[in-house]
């Protein structure tokens, strides 16, 4: 079999007992959807893999022309299988793409056969009409529980109801789900559950020194400190092994990590290397926050903490030291538990419940277990240990329960009317659905009616989604209704309600006597291929009305703020930032002076939020912006992200709306690039320039350079500044033409 020969050419040898089960159900028949249940480190990636080089080559290891997608939850998890299956399969004649970027692409992916993506950006491409769709013959779904997610479960269940009609084979993968058949009928696969792991998973409960396992002797933890969870770390230390502590909130896992200090257990090499991780932190922002020297700190003494509030680079830095074995203990949240590969010795929960807005909550046992299930490192532990630890007697009960129990039933959130907007319109705006019976069979066909049956009630909350679309001229409904013996069309007033001789003046999905035709707006298709929230939408072209009426007695500065209180409104851009107590009136006072008088809870959270983007943007270091907000620079960066695509989707409405104001326009033009580096409006003209971001222009801009012809105009001072390497790079993305000779005179 090629498949297994390419296998073997990549040193893997031997197949682990639930990759062979898999095969043998008839993995390698193409026709066949599978939902896979087992363990994490089992080799659920490797099945996946088997399928895509199933489709991809033929039994001669020749390109069959089909694709394979492999969708994953995370960013950092595609760039991960990115370089992977890259490294391994390109000597094939396999091309590996990677589409993570913004939504408003239409990507020409159709030269790669693996394609590496999120499901929102799946749903993105084909919004977009993507003809090598229809080359997809396979699709992988990691993590594929997450159809159950509050936020994202929506977008993926629509993507695999997507899918189920291309008649692409269907290979989910997940190692906890508490109702898999339920799922697998769902998508008509072979469920397959296996309980092996290549490293044995011991569970157990930790208590005042005492390590309890469910199915394995006691372990008593010798006291080398005051604090009982140093004790359990320092037992796993001493015998090469490292550890995940899991703790309910960023601000725990800072907290629980400025607890230990491992540096009389580390080496003289050990320490070397990781003063050198620690100083590598502090060189990532121009000015280092508190959480940066917090964290810089932790790292000398052999821990660190891991959480959205740290940037990429951050992250990246523990994530790699702790690979190589320097940093011995990451002290994270649970979203490190999703997918990336960092297994470990010793799994800790620290909390088995955390705050929420109904106050103090249980955090799920499917969390939980995913948390545990890191713990054990193939090849490299002899076993692997997850561990619940608790605070008093009462909790045993409790942790065992969560130790030895079922995980949580995972259910459908298509019945969230957001939901519901963002995919009608995109399902519409494409022409995949046409009219009523269309829309009917789709969601019909989604989890949703599989798993509560009662299409009737979604489809009156369709309903309701199709009315509101229409009152924003988002899409256009015709309606004909059956009589007697004919169909006759029906009319809508100025006012766009249906006019009728009969008393009905609206329709009903949910009457098999009406049928309803669809067809996006101009508007419409734009809203769906920008990838935002209709109602989002809706309040920026209500907003935007708005400013352009008081425009002209606005200075530059109001204009900034005012569109991005405008984004700020979005749901995009939840949750917004909370407002004390204190702050309150201050806020209300400043809103008024900008002429805005609906003072609600939300809109005062959105104002505040405005002046944390206006403080960005004012350059505004984000050491202060920290102190000042509460704003973690990881966190910053996503909701800057978030705001730059919102101020983009904006100027593409205000084009569509003919909103005719030049000022408002103008202001959003700039707004794009200076929101992308928190930069002022005279840095303009420098940003345009590759290689040169907010330290850069701003370096430049003080030296009297603040242009591109300025920076052509002066070669010597750009080498002065930033040294021959960047000099020589911002010079040639303006094409400017220099010798060795000329370059040696600033050495």
């Amino acid at each position: 079999m090629h498949v297994l020969d390419i296998l073997k050419e990549n040193k893997i040898t031997e197949l682990r007992p639930p990759q062979k089960k898999v095969i043998d159900e008839g993995l390698f028949d193409k026709t066949k959807n599978f939902l896979i249940c087992i363990p994490t480190a089992s080799g659920k990636t490797l099945i996946g893999e088997m399928a895509l080089l199933n489709h991809i080559l033929d039994e001669n290891k020749n390109l069959t022309g089909k694709k394979g997608l492999f969708i994953v939850p995370l960013k950092a998890l595609a760039n991960e299988k990115f370089d992977e299956f890259k490294e391994k399969y390109e000597k094939y004649g396999i091309k590996v793409g990677l589409s993570i970027g913004d939504f408003d692409t239409k990507e020409n992916l159709s030269k790669f056969h693996i394609i590496i993506t999120t499901s929102e950006k799946l749903d993105s491409l084909m919004r977009h009409e993507v003809e090598w769709i229809n080359d997809v013959s396979l699709a992988v779904i990691d993590e594929i529980h997450l159809i159950g997610d509050n936020d994202r479960g929506g977008t993926l269940e629509v993507i695999l109801t997507k899918l189920k009609n291309l008649n692409a084979q269907i290979v989910g993968l997940s190692a906890t789900i508490g109702n898999p058949e339920e799922l697998s009928n769902w998508l008509n696969a072979k469920l397959i559950v296996d309980e092996w792991r290549p490293v044995e998973l011991k569970k157990g409960i930790y208590f005042e020194n005492e390590l309890e396992f469910v199915k394995s002797p006691a372990k008593k933890i010798k006291q080398v400190s005051k604090n009982n969870i140093t004790d359990l770390i320092v037992d796993s230390v001493e015998e090469k092994g490292s550890c995940l502590i899991f703790c309910n909130s960023k601000r725990n896992a800072v907290g629980e990590a400025k607890k230990h200090n491992l540096t009389k257990y580390l080496t003289r090499t050990e320490q070397h290397e990781l003063n050198k991780l620690s100083e590598e932190i502090l060189s990532i922002l121009d000015t280092p926050t508190e959480t940066c020297k917090a964290l810089s700190e932790c790292i000398k003494k052999g821990i660190a903490f891991h959480h959205a509030g740290l940037t990429y680079q951050h992250r990246k830095i523990v994530e790699d030291g702790f690979r190589n074995r320097l940093i011995k203990v990451i002290c994270c949240t649970p979203t490190l538990s999703a997918g990336l590969n960092l297994p470990c010795r010793r799994a800790i929960v620290r909390d088995i419940k955390r705050y929420s807005q109904n106050g103090l909550v249980d955090i799920p046992r499917m969390e939980i277990q995913q948390c545990i299930g890191r713990a054990g490192r193939p090849g490299l532990d002899p076993y692997g240990e997850g561990i619940i630890y608790i605070k008093n007697e009462k909790e045993i009960e409790k942790a065992y329960e969560i130790l030895t129990g079922s995980v949580e039933n995972i259910y459908s959130k298509l019945a969230n009317q957001k939901v519901l907007r963002i995919h009608i319109l995109g399902l519409i705006s494409t022409g995949e659905i046409k009219d009523g019976q269309n829309l009917v069979n789709f969601m019909k066909n989604t989890f949703y009616a599989y798993q509560f049956g009662n299409i009737g009630a979604v489809l009156l909350n369709v309903s309701e989604v199709v009315k509101f679309l229409e009152k924003n001229k988002f899409l256009e409904t015709s309606v004909l209704k059956k009589t007697e013996n004919t169909v006759r069309e029906l009319s809508f007033d100025s006012s766009n309600n249906l006019v009728l001789d009969s008393k009905e003046t609206s329709f009903d999905l949910a009457n098999p006597d009406s049928k309803v035709e669809f067809r996006s707006t101009k508007l419409g298709k734009r809203i769906s291929e920008l990838y935002i929230d209709p109602m989002s939408s809706e309040i920026i072209i209500e907003e935007l009305y708005e400013l352009k009426k008081k425009c002209a007695q606005l200075d530059r500065s109001k204009i900034d703020q005012s569109l991005f209180y405008l984004i700020s409104k979005t749901n995009e851009m939840r949750p917004l930032l909370r407002v004390r107590a204190n702050e309150e009136l201050d806020l209300i006072l400043k809103m008024d002076k900008m002429g805005l008088k609906d003072y609600s809870a939300e809109n005062i959270e959105a104002f505040k939020n405005s002046k944390m983007f206006c403080d960005w943007v004012s350059e505004i270091p984000e050491e202060i912006i920290l102190e000042k907000y509460g704003v973690e620079p990881g966190i910053l960066r996503y909701k800057v992200e978030q705001a730059k695509w919102m101020i983009y989707s904006t100027k593409e409405i205000a084009k569509l709306i003919n909103l005719d104001s030049s000022a408002i326009y103008r202001a959003l033009m700039e707004m794009e690039l200076r929101i992308e580096y928190g930069a002022k409006e005279e840095l303009i003209e420098l940003l345009k320039v590759k290689n040169i971001g907010r330290s850069r222009s701003r370096k430049l801009y003080n030296a009297g350079i603040r242009s591109k012809i300025e920076i052509n105009n002066n070669p010597e001072k750009i080498f002065e500044l930033f040294g021959e390497k960047i000099g020589k790079k911002i010079l040639g993305e303006l094409g400017m033409k220099y010798g060795q000779q000329t370059l040696l005179n600033f050495n």
